[in-house]
């Protein structure tokens, strides 16, 4: 489920014009699919219009926007979920410098966190649907 509509981006969040319609639409369900994840799937099926309008929804909205203006800036959704973005590496002669490491499961540390744009993680930080811990009653 899309959190924003093609119309929100363009005209509430005025984001940076993406490359076509087409390639704007894909992005916001990939970015709608970003926000699932990194709530934990808190908003996922009808829970997001089920909330009251207000703070909690308009940031929402807002992250979505920050993470589809984050593709458009990047080049697309694809080289970025896909785990090809090589912006973190840069070779001149013989010099040749890697942002990161590499983990002992052979991936790149931090590779999750590169595709995810840090404005994602600041407009949510204080919706409480980044909380990871039990909550308990009584």
């Amino acid at each position: 489920m899309a959190y924003i509509t093609p119309d929100y981006y363009k005209n509430v969040y005025k984001g940076t014009p993406a490359p076509s319609d087409t390639d704007l639409e894909r992005y916001i369900e990939r970015a709608s699919d970003v926000i699932d994840q990194v709530t934990g799937f808190k908003l996922y099926g009808d829970k997001f219009e089920k909330l009251p309008d207000g703070f909690v929804k308009d940031m929402v909205r807002k992250a979505t926007a920050a993470q589809v203006e984050f593709y458009v800036m990047k080049g697309g959704d694809a080289s970025i979920n896909a785990g090809t973005d090589d912006a973190g590496s840069v070779t001149v002669g013989s010099f040749s410098y890697s942002k990161g490491g590499t983990s002992a499961s052979g991936g790149s540390s931090g590779s999750s966190a590169d595709r995810i744009s840090p404005s994602v993680l600041d407009i949510l930080a204080h919706t409480g649907l980044l909380y990871r811990g039990v909550c308990a009653h009584g």
